[in-house]
């Protein structure tokens, strides 16, 4: 008799903690994927205010020179293993500054390149364990800096923000992974694209969304104020999704996936395979 109790206890106890972790909510993913199928492909663009056509063409002339010496390459190869650098880009708009432009001027008299950021866009541009903000623009806008003569400034922002923290002056260019769209483009001025990109949905492993069209009634989650909003309305399912959460950078989405609380994120590509390699 006791023994059959001792074994009702067991069956007892692994029955209430099986209610107990299903009563919890969602368990942690730990291992995610890539899907095969991705939503939208982009490129990266460097953005300043409309009139500043001096100082972006002159940050463009000393990216062009450090692509032909192969400092970019170095710099590319340090975060990503290979040169990820696009080269013989075409310019966007206009390739000579008008008379007047004294943005270049401006930068050389105050000393100064105040960059505009997410500071929680790995591998572009975030913070380390000692909390300095590191990454692959921020080595290529320092090398550029230097070049230039000027002091480097990191001004972090909140990304839904970017295009008002520019036109009041606070910053005087957006380096950081920022997807070139037409609406952006009619607002900023950018002179050629640096970084070809996608627009890619991660998924937990064990997940049975295998493709973008099984985002149908799924909770997806991804950065507010970014091109993934963009890419997704783009295709069809966008009007199928369950729901859709959109939180004020990527690594805090992520963290919603491995939480279990969303079933899908929509994120750029470089910071998407960066953050779920790093995990």
């Amino acid at each position: 008799m006791r023994k059959i109790f001792k074994l009702f206890t067991a069956a007892l106890a692994i029955t209430l903690s099986a209610a107990l972790l299903s009563s919890c909510g969602p368990r942690p993913a730990t291992t995610f994927v890539v899907l095969d199928e991705a939503l939208d492909a982009e490129q990266y663009g460097i953005g300043f205010r409309i009139g500043d056509i001096a100082l972006g063409l002159e940050v463009q002339r000393i990216m062009d020179e450090m692509i032909q010496d192969g400092k970019a390459a170095e710099i590319s190869n340090k975060w990503f293993g290979e040169d990820i650098l696009l080269k013989n880009q075409d310019f966007y708009k206009e390739t000579a500054a008008p008379e007047g432009d004294g943005s270049l001027e401006a930068i050389k008299t105050k000393g100064e390149l105040i960059l505009g950021l997410d500071d929680s866009f790995p591998p572009m541009g975030f913070r380390d364990e000692n909390n300095n903000i590191v990454g692959f623009d921020i080595d290529l806008a320092r090398e550029v800096a230097s070049r230039m003569g000027v002091k480097l400034t990191l001004q972090p922002i909140n990304w839904d923000s970017k295009e008002l923290e520019l036109s009041a002056g606070r910053i005087d260019c957006i380096w950081n992974g920022m997807t070139i769209t037409d609406e952006r483009v009619a607002n900023m001025f950018f002179a050629k694209a640096y970084i070809a990109n996608r627009q890619i949905v991660i998924v937990p492993e064990n997940s049975n969304i295998k493709t973008i069209a099984n985002l149908e009634g799924k909770k997806v989650g991804l950065q507010k104020g970014s091109s993934s909003l963009e890419a997704l309305n783009k295709n069809p399912v966008a009007a199928l999704v369950g729901s859709l959460t959109e939180l004020d950078d990527n690594v805090t989405v992520f963290l919603e996936l491995k939480a279990g609380r969303i079933d899908a994120f929509v994120v750029d590509e470089v910071a998407g395979r960066y953050i779920i390699s790093n995990n």
